[in-house]
């Protein structure tokens, strides 16, 4: 049973699946569960808002600690720990009366987030695989259907169980066994997974330090990509479909958009992750920041079939491809040996994305209409694929 649990498919099913019941259920489904938690217990929209900047900061802040556990502890009792901060924050939205049980959940759910979701499964698939891009791909593949699931399930569960708690209650079940069957799998995977120095790629075998990768502008460069695709990606589902709305478009064809994109999403990551191992990681880096230019840009364009369809298929390679290529293009460059600490390096600094809905919030209210943000993330996103495309990998010593 050991070797069967132990082998690479299977873990990389296992964690997956965690991951899957991670993106269907946060950050996915409380923006669809949050009216008629509003409703029923009472929270403002302020209050509301204010839980769902909690689970984001917490998330962000928290993304170094799952790397300092994995180091002293392991990766399964990592994700023991990231099952159990999931089911109590479940379990907290479930029993929610009021702010402070609410604001806790969502706090809960942020940590659980970083022990349970892609810090310590990408260290576990980047040593399982002599080549893990396809591995990596299908991860985040799967990731991004559960975020075209998780609000599906919500709304057949308040259909079927008539009310909003049960949803939670069941993420909360979900979730702790989820949890406990990764770590099963990542218990009897070979002690290598807990100290691997095998590296990637010619560029990695002088085998990078943190230490020493933290002080190339390589990875700053890296962690630039990775927060600038965040921060589109994040400031346009915040505001694209009341843009749209504006424009004509009704709330059910806005959001329709974005299931679709979602799914393209989902396809995006698995072709990326088996790109990136037959040309290389640069190339589906800047094609997935080219897609995260084109998409703002025609938001700020007239709206018609054309820029609404290349928006479409923008922002679902965007979306899809940009978590991948970073990951890949980390190995790349810097190796399997630091990368535990730099990918948590990586989240923690892209938590700087949430800026991005306040600073457009702002803009459309000094504007009157959202075409300036769109634009400005366009030019950001330009300004930084720019440096991607002029960085050359990293030589040890320089």
């Amino acid at each position: 049973m050991a070797s069967v649990l132990s082998r690479p498919p299977v873990v990389t099913t296992m964690l997956s699946a965690l991951y899957f019941l991670l993106m269907a259920g946060t950050f996915n489904s409380l923006g669809v569960v949050l009216p008629m938690m509003v409703r029923d217990i009472g929270l403002s929209w302020t209050q509301a808002g204010f839980g769902f900047t909690l689970l984001g900061v917490s998330c962000g802040v928290s993304s170094l600690l799952p790397a300092l556990t994995i180091r002293r502890l392991g990766v399964s009792l990592t994700l023991i720990m990231g099952g159990l901060l999931l089911c109590a924050g479940f379990a907290s939205l479930a029993l929610a009366r009021g702010t402070g049980i609410y604001d806790l959940g969502t706090i809960l759910l942020g940590v659980g987030f970083c022990f349970a979701g892609s810090v310590p499964a990408t260290h576990v698939i980047a040593t399982l695989y002599a080549r893990p891009g396809s591995a990596l791909g299908m991860y985040f593949a799967i990731g991004g259907l559960g975020s075209v699931s998780g609000p599906l399930l919500f709304y057949v569960s308040a259909l079927l169980l008539s009310g909003w708690r049960p949803f939670w209650g069941m993420a909360a079940v979900a979730s702790l066994l989820a949890g406990l069957g990764a770590a099963a799998c990542t218990r009897v995977v070979p002690h290598r997974v807990e100290r691997a120095t095998d590296d990637i790629g010619p560029v990695a075998v002088a085998r990078w330090t943190p230490r020493a990768a933290i002080r190339t502008p390589q990875l700053w460069i890296v962690i630039a990509s990775y927060t600038a695709s965040l921060t589109v990606n994040t400031t346009i589902h915040s505001f694209a479909v009341q843009h749209l709305g504006e424009r004509g478009l009704s709330l059910g064809r806005a959001a329709t958009l974005f299931s679709v994109a979602a799914l393209i999403g989902a396809g995006a990551s698995a072709i990326a992750g088996r790109l990136g191992e037959r040309v290389g990681p640069r190339a589906p880096t800047l094609l997935a920041m080219g897609s995260l230019i084109a998409a703002p840009l025609m938001l700020a364009l007239p709206t018609g079939p054309i820029t609404l369809s290349v928006f479409l298929v923008a922002i679902g390679i965007g979306l899809g491809a940009s978590n991948v290529c970073s990951a890949t293009l980390l190995l790349a460059w810097f190796g399997r040996r630091p990368n535990l600490e730099l990918f948590s390096l990586m989240c923690l600094v892209s938590t700087l994305a949430a800026a991005g809905p306040t600073v457009g919030g702002a803009v459309r209210d000094h504007t009157g209409h959202f075409d300036a943000i769109f634009l400005m993330l366009s030019g950001f996103e330009a300004v930084v694929a720019l440096g991607v495309m002029l960085t050359r990998a990293p030589r040890p010593g320089r």
